[in-house]
């Protein structure tokens, strides 16, 4: 089974040209069914809200910035062109194409690089030019075009998720021991034809370890459930996969505080979300999109404590952050926008926030 629209992305990962245009160039036309559209007041009263209430200096948010190899940090509530009050970046730093980023309770920060498969974790706080108190890389290790990382909140272990790795070289799911360091093995991998992984884009845990995985099929993709602990050739317990769902080249998922998972598609300019414990071919509960959104090809998505989402979006100049309100659905505008030439923005793929 064939993935050439995302197997291009990633082959061509090293010029951002060639992956707009290996990514079949322009998304298609948008136009989902079933999405309701937020009222102005609504919305008004939603950015009201945001503002006063968010701020304060963290939690912050953690962009991986592929053609800048960086990772840009932005205090709670910035919109604007504004500058990240951290800036990961240089050669001592060992970035190379980074695609995910995560970060674990004690604000150690760790990054998914893409091109010489690598993860490279930096201590909290971390600016500048500065070294990986830790890098997972070599042989040993399983990795292989890492596309997405996630760090259990319970035990620190690192799960993630490569493209072309496994057993039937379809993909996996990679775990490290917290503190990996070097060309070590895994604890484990999820991979094989049981797993239904195949060309996985992200992984994401919940809060209670279970386990969310976006795969790529031709050009359109599913998401599949784990339970916490799970390796080897396991089957998911859950799938959500079908038209009704409305995935177009799946990218990040992310989990709230419910158990919802929201999954930004990149093909489809959206962000769709679906309740907790759905399965099978279902519809998203909540489905972002139009013209209004800013969304362009969007690749990554996270949700804060409150139930904000956050997106991230674009190439170049149209690189963006934008951030909807709590159970926004349809064609509506962001409550807060980050871009524009201070901010550090370059191709922005995996976000998260702690």
């Amino acid at each position: 089974m064939t993935v050439p629209t995302f197997r291009r992305y990633m082959l061509t990962i090293g010029t951002a040209a060639a992956m707009l245009s290996g990514c079949g160039g322009s998304p298609p036309p948008i136009g989902a069914t079933g999405a309701s559209l937020q009222s102005s007041a609504i919305a008004t009263q939603a950015d009201r809200s945001f503002l006063s209430k968010h701020r304060t200096k963290c939690p912050c948010l953690y962009v991986a910035n592929l053609t800048h190899n960086s990772v840009t940090v932005y205090a709670s509530g910035a919109t604007g062109n504004v500058k990240p009050i951290q800036d990961i970046q240089g050669s001592k730093t060992g970035l190379d194409r980074p695609r995910a980023v995560a970060v674990n309770g004690s604000g150690n920060i760790y990054v998914a690089n893409a091109v010489q498969a690598s993860v490279t974790v930096y201590p909290a706080g971390t600016t500048g030019n500065a070294k990986p108190i830790y890098t997972i890389s070599g042989s040993k290790t399983g990795l292989h075009s890492p596309t997405g990382i996630a760090v259990d909140s319970v035990n620190g272990d690192i799960y993630v998720s490569n493209l072309f790795s496994g057993r039937s070289g379809k993909g996996s799911v990679t775990i490290y021991a917290s503190g990996s360091n070097g060309d070590v093995s895994p604890l484990g991998a999820l991979q094989g034809a049981k797993t239904k992984i195949e060309s996985p884009s992200y992984v994401a845990l919940d809060g209670s370890g279970g386990i969310y995985v976006t795969n790529v099929l031709n050009e359109t993709g599913y998401v599949t459930f784990y339970p916490a602990g799970s390796t080897g050739d396991v089957s998911p317990t859950r799938t959500i996969e079908g038209d009704l769902t409305e995935m177009k080249l799946p990218v990040q998922v992310a989990v709230d505080s419910s158990k919802n998972a929201y999954v930004a598609n990149r093909n489809d300019n959206s962000l769709t979300a679906y309740a907790a414990g759905a399965n099978g071919n279902v519809s998203p509960i909540q489905d972002i999109h139009g013209a209004r959104t800013q969304l362009h090809a969007a690749i990554g998505v996270v949700v804060d404590g409150a139930g904000n989402i956050y997106a991230a979006s674009g190439i170049g100049e149209l690189s963006i952050i934008t951030v909807y309100a709590v159970g926004s659905t349809g064609n509506v505008h962001p409550i807060a926008t980050i871009a524009g030439d201070r901010t550090g923005l370059g191709y922005p793929q995996g976000i998260a926030i702690h």
